[in-house]
Formats: C-alpha cells, structure tokens, sequence
C-alpha cells in the first residue's frame, strides 16, 4: 500500500495516508538528522580570502531566504 491522498468535497487534498513502515523511515531520518544539527561555528571565516562585497551578500541570502 502506498501513499493517499485525502480529498475535501470541492477535489482538493487535505489530508494524506501513510503507510507505517514509511512512517517509521520517515521518523528515523528526522532523529539522525537532528544528531547532525546546524553549527553556525562551522561555517565561520568560510568569506575570509574571497572577493566578494559582504554586505551584497547579505543582502542576497535575506532576499533568497524572503522568497522561499
């Protein structure tokens, strides 16, 4: 059995079915992601030797992050 789709009276999806063994894949991917947390400290000096205008980049990442 796969995935389905519930649907309201006007066709639209409003609801989806699971099976459980997907369910359960899908739960076991969240806690590994969760051990692999973002670490800001990381990526720190990843512009140091570029030539790139930080401010400009800046404004590029929020006005990315503003149409996602």
């Amino acid at each position: 059995m796969g995935v389905q789709y519930v649907y309201n009276e006007r066709g639209k999806k409003i609801g989806v079915i699971v099976p459980i063994n997907l369910w359960e894949g899908i739960g076991s991917t969240i806690e590994k992601t969760k051990e692999r947390d973002f670490l800001p400290s990381r990526y720190r000096g990843i512009y140091n030797g570029l030539k790139v205008n930080p401010e400009k980049e800046i404004r590029n990442l929020r006005e990315e992050w503003e149409r996602a």
